[in-house]
């Protein structure tokens, strides 16, 4: 009991001068951690418990620093990209207590956790789920069942669950039917990247999921089974496209099986119960691959796709291309793509905004034609040449 009141004192505390006008560079707190006994290695039970009391000292303190709305809402990116380091923000720490109960290590354990980096890795990923919040996803997968007859049909369990479940963490889901824009996806299962310059014309979303799930409803093994058991097997294979730029931010594929799910009511309940264990996997794994494509576009910069029209020749596009490197800020590894009929394409990095970059190439000229810029996007941006 004494513990507790120490525990909730130094919350207070803590919660306390955060609260002021300057946060102190360190604050204790005491937490405690558990971690189960295996093959009676007592040492690596002690680490680990250890290791989770730290670990909660660490979210303990975050949690003042940061709204309780974000932990709990984005718990797996938190967890992902600052509690998984989280030894780092500890200066120094006693152990008050280590016991067994059980087969269980329990610890306990008085940190002082450093604020300023914990801080600013906080508000870095508080920023990324800003930037996802209200993300537009459209979800289109090529989904089927086969059943012991070998009957095909289409369905979209998979999908149904994936845009529950990316729903309740906060995207926007677009309804594929009145997705504005085109995109050409390749039936087979193993051929999953769409031609770029049309996944380029969807507008209506910022990331795409696209791929292939088959379901088998497997005829039961051993006579006994034949009533009342529904086991289902299959795979899926999923990527994640940036829909402005075409870039595959995440390939995610593996197998489906029944195990943890019960298969006693129907095939189609068994399947389900595939569906939504796995759905959240792969949704925490899609979201994981998202923010790590933001954090790298804003250290190194976000794909930009550049297209001019009015060129004349091939010649005229590699003198563009130098025109593209040399005077726009921020704008590096120009690659030069595909030139038809006086239309031209340029893959590069931007550091920055696309409209900081409009408004550089709308004060050139080239070969004595203006530089207007005709379209822009958050990564796109289309110029015509004056005639």
């Amino acid at each position: 009991m004494n513990a507790l009141k120490l525990t909730v004192l130094s919350w207070l505390v803590a919660a306390v001068a955060l609260a002021a006008d300057k946060t102190p560079e360190f604050v204790t707190q005491e937490a405690t951690g558990e971690a189960a006994i295996v093959d009676n290695n007592r040492d690596k039970a002690l680490q680990d418990a250890k290791s989770a009391a730290l670990r909660e000292a660490v979210e303990q303190v975050a949690g003042v620093l940061l709204s309780s709305s974000t932990l709990t809402a984005n718990n797996q990116l938190v967890s992902d990209r600052v509690f998984s380091r989280s030894d780092g923000y500890v200066r120094k720490y006693e152990v008050l207590e280590k016991k067994e109960e059980k087969g269980v290590m329990k610890v306990a354990v008085r940190a002082e956790v450093g604020t300023a980096q914990l801080d600013r890795d906080l508000q870095a990923v508080k920023a990324l789920v800003e930037r996802l919040a209200g993300s537009r996803l459209l979800i289109v997968v090529q989904e089927q069942s086969v059943s012991p007859d070998k009957v095909i049909t289409e369905t979209n369990v998979l999908s149904q669950i994936l845009a529950e479940t990316f729903q309740k963490d906060g995207w926007r889901i677009i309804d594929p039917a009145f997705a504005a824009g085109k995109l050409e996806v390749s039936s087979g299962v193993s051929l999953l990247t769409p031609e770029k310059k049309v996944i380029q014309e969807l507008r209506s979303a910022d990331y795409i999921v696209t791929g292939k799930v088959t379901l088998r409803y497997e005829p039961p093994k051993a006579a006994f089974e034949l009533k009342g058991y529904y086991p289902v097997t299959g795979e899926f294979e999923l990527a994640v496209f940036a829909t402005d730029s075409g870039t595959q931010i995440a390939h995610v594929s593996d197998k489906l099986t029944s195990q943890g799910v019960p298969v006693l009511v129907s095939y189609e309940s068994t399947a389900h119960g595939i569906a939504k264990l796995r759905g959240q996997k792969i949704v925490d794994e899609v979201r994981r691959a998202v923010v790590e494509y933001l954090s790298k576009s804003e250290q190194n910069g976000s794909a930009v796709v550049v297209t001019v029209l009015g060129l004349t020749d091939y010649a005229s596009v590699s003198e563009f291309k130098k025109l593209l490197g040399q005077t726009v800020t921020g704008l590096r590894d120009v690659k030069q793509g595909d030139f038809i009929k006086g239309k031209a394409t340029f893959d590069a990095l931007l550091v920055g905004s696309t409209d900081d970059f409009a408004d550089a190439l709308s004060q050139k000229t080239y070969q004595g034609k203006k530089v207007s810029v005709t379209g822009v996007t958050a990564n796109t941006v289309e110029i015509t040449l004056a005639k």
